[in-house]
């Protein structure tokens, strides 16, 4: 994601990304749905394609401009302490004071990184990059915690699918209305992280997703997606070539063992 900035506008890029992977599961919905007329007016889809896909994508693509990969991951992958938050305070689900002690750690692992960029840095950029970045992650817990609520015994592909549709058609208008045309410049790179983005990051891990929060206890599930951020510091070091400052270390590590806290503790 980071490397389509170099080819093309953020909402461009999300706009195709996501419209390539509609495409991908369109006949699967169309072969495997036989009340396919009735699902394009369910709201759910459309809410869900709102927040994980509109939302949490163009948070994440324009932060980007600002931050890191690396950093972006890390902060992204909060994801779990603002599910537990939601969960709490809207839908009931008590958190124990295991749990809470989790989620004060990864409060201040947030806070440790972007206190640290304000200190250190002192870009009003950076803060803002990040600050986005956090909404995205707010974003996709409503999507996980609405999908598990309404759309549990839906089929994952078929949910991922009819979102996808509905998410990428709100980011093709906003592409437009913000960045006028979708300019981009072709080659085999940018051909590829659009379709790499779209068929495998989209279209099959997102339906893997849905199926994993829909199937297995939800904190379970999202602790296991700690591996994202630590593949992507990894990778923002080696192929970008980006330095961990202090910041994102220290804070990455809060939130690691928040989540971890929260993940683990009995209900």
């Amino acid at each position: 994601m980071k490397q389509s900035l170099e080819y093309m506008q953020p909402f461009t890029f999300v706009a195709l990304r996501n419209a390539i992977a509609a495409a991908v599961l369109l006949p699967f919905i169309l072969l495997h749905s036989s009340y396919k007329h009735s699902n394009f007016k369910n709201p759910n889809y459309i809410i869900v394609g709102i927040f994980q896909t509109t939302a949490m994508m163009a948070f994440i693509i324009y932060g980007m401009k600002f931050v890191t990969a690396g950093k972006t991951s890390v902060i992204v992958y909060t994801m779990p302490l603002w599910t537990s938050l939601l969960l709490h305070f809207l839908l009931k689900e008590r958190l124990n004071n295991a749990k809470w002690i989790g989620v004060i750690l990864g409060i201040f692992g947030t806070a440790f990184i972007l206190g640290w960029d304000a200190i250190s840095v002192q870009s009003v950029e950076i803060i803002y990059g990040e600050l986005l970045i956090i909404l995205a992650a707010i974003s996709w817990a409503i999507a996980n915690i609405w999908n598990r609520k309404k759309l549990r015994d839906h089929n994952p592909f078929i949910v991922n699918g009819y979102q996808l549709i509905f998410g990428a058609a709100f980011l093709i208008i906003i592409a437009y209305i913000i960045e006028g045309s979708f300019r981009v410049d072709w080659n085999y790179h940018s051909i590829f992280i659009i379709l790499f983005t779209g068929i495998v990051a989209s279209a099959i891990n997102f339906s893997i997703w849905f199926y994993l929060i829909n199937k297995f206890d939800i904190n379970i599930t999202t602790f296991s997606s700690l591996l994202v951020p630590v593949v992507a510091l990894t990778f923002d070091r080696i192929i970008l070539g980006t330095k961990l400052d202090m910041g994102v270390l220290l804070g990455g590590v809060l939130i690691v063992l928040s989540i971890y806290k929260i993940s683990k503790s009995k209900a």
